[in-house]
């Protein structure tokens, strides 16, 4: 009997070595979310253990896991800052129907707020607790469950909130996943001055969902709290409509300014200087890449118009917002599809300088100030790190659009049996754990891949899809 119970425990506990394939702290988040939705215990040994410098769990990591925790009502040891050894233990069951929670046995409430201490990534802490939120709210009492969470919302290797707004939640509903909605309140940055942010999630959860048939004559409902089967490969990648350009960006410094003070700010740079670049690189492209053009609206303004006559498609500014500091530059391209899909691609920098300069008024003093030579080359250099990451924007992507992937072989004949997916590598990051969770949920229901079937292109997955592959295959044996 006691051989019996150790075998039972050896096939329900699962043990992660934290240094497999990419090795950081999505490992951590993906195998305690996934150990919350099925109940096994999860042990990680060697923590973020292929990160440079220090390793073990850091303050966003630490806290997602405490979060979850809390929410989840799981028991957890070396959970703390500095860790390199994590022991997540739910003390739920797994329902007896499927691989996830029985729902009678947990409560969950209609409002968390969560303030992390520093600027560590809003989007990372969310990208945790997500999952098991979107299983366990229809136990709530409200119809979604709001959470607030202050910390940063422009965040160094993490989703922005601007990304998240406008790739991310669009994709996720295309894909069949409930409506989730991210309201801003307030931006915070991680780099340069410390400055905390806020961001509140309406989250929908899984419940009954009609789905109608191929002759849309039957409807049949899914099972409760089932994530939704997701094959990209069911999806047409489609062809670009629009691109979208956000910009946040300080006013200051301001280029070949005259004696009124007036002249091209930082921001207008970069927001011209990324059109520019972007109408040069997509006349490169295939043409089979844009939607053929159509019309412009009557209320479009001048620039759309002047921009949709030398381009394949429109390129519109979605969002332009002044920063305050220099380390506080930010930029997101997006490309629209006719299949309905978002595909993104940003960069965050630091355009150099300690502070924006700001002219001192003397008073009284009426002579002209010496000519400041320091503060010229500040500019220049302003302006040439703006320009750098322009280009690195643009670049990065071109690529994402292009039918065919950067890592493709140029001698090598392209096989018809691959193709690119409809999402951006990021955001295919963001998808592996609602698809391995829907192939869980609906076993051996239509899984079975045929001789003639459409396959992703591999080469377009980062180290983050397939570390996040592999820990959803330990966890849900998928």
């Amino acid at each position: 009997m006691a051989a019996s119970r150790s075998i039972s425990s050896k096939l329900s506990h699962v043990h992660l070595n934290g240094q497999t394939l990419e090795g950081g702290g999505q490992l951590v988040r993906i195998a305690i979310g996934l150990s919350a939705l099925t109940g096994r215990p999860v042990s990680i040994d060697h923590v973020r253990g292929n990160r440079d410098g220090k390793k073990g769990l850091k303050r966003s990591h630490a806290a997602a896991v405490k979060l979850l925790a809390e929410i989840s009502g799981s028991e957890v040891s070396g959970g703390e800052v500095g860790s390199q050894s994590l022991n997540f233990c739910p003390q739920s069951t797994r329902s007896k129907s499927g691989p996830l929670l029985d729902l009678s046995q947990v409560s969950v409430k209609s409002e968390y707020d969560i303030k992390l201490s520093t600027a560590g990534a809003i989007f990372l802490v969310f990208q945790a607790l997500y999952p098991y939120l979107l299983h366990v709210g229809s136990q709530a009492a409200t119809p979604f469950v709001k959470v607030n969470i202050t910390g940063g919302t422009n965040a160094t290797f993490s989703p922005s909130y601007d990304y998240a707004a406008q790739v991310i939640v669009p994709n996720f509903a295309k894909l069949g996943l409930p409506p989730l909605s991210v309201i801003l309140h307030k931006r915070g940055w991680t780099t340069g001055p410390v400055d905390l942010g806020e961001v509140t999630f309406l989250i929908h959860p899984l419940g009954s969902r009609l789905k109608d048939d191929e002759n849309q004559n039957k409807k049949s409902p899914e099972p409760l709290s089932s994530f939704p089967r997701i094959n990209l490969m069911d999806h047409e990648r489609g062809k670009v409509t629009q691109i979208d350009i956000t910009v946040l960006a300080p006013d200051q410094p301001t280029l070949n300014s005259n004696t009124e003070g007036t002249g091209s700010t930082l921001r207008q740079f970069i927001e011209q200087g990324t059109r520019r670049l972007l109408r040069r690189e997509t006349r490169k492209l295939d043409p089979s890449i844009f939607a053929k053009s159509s019309t412009p609206p009557c209320e479009e303004d001048m620039l759309s118009k002047i921009s949709s006559k030398d381009t394949p498609v429109p390129i519109k500014i979605h969002t332009s917002e002044a920063t305050n500091h220099r380390s506080h530059v930010y930029i997101l391209l997006v490309a629209h599809t006719s299949s309905g899909f978002r595909i993104g691609h940003d960069i965050l920098g630091n355009i150099g300088g300690d502070r924006l300069h700001k002219p001192k008024n003397k008073g009284k003093q009426k002579q002209q100030p010496a000519h400041d030579h320091r503060h010229e080359s500040q500019t220049e250099a302003a302006f040439s790190g703006a320009a750098d990451l322009v280009r690195r924007c643009v670049e990065g992507f071109i690529e994402e659009i292009s039918n065919e992937s950067p890592n493709a072989n140029a001698d090598k004949k392209p096989d018809s049996t691959v193709r690119r997916a409809c999402l951006d590598k990021h955001m295919r990051d963001q998808v592996v754990v609602f698809e391995a969770l829907g192939k869980a949920c609906h076993a051996g229901y239509g899984n079975k891949a045929s001789d003639t079937e459409t396959l992703e292109d591999e080469r377009d997955w980062t180290l983050h899809t397939k570390t996040a592959q592999w820990v959803c295959g330990q966890i849900l044996n998928v």
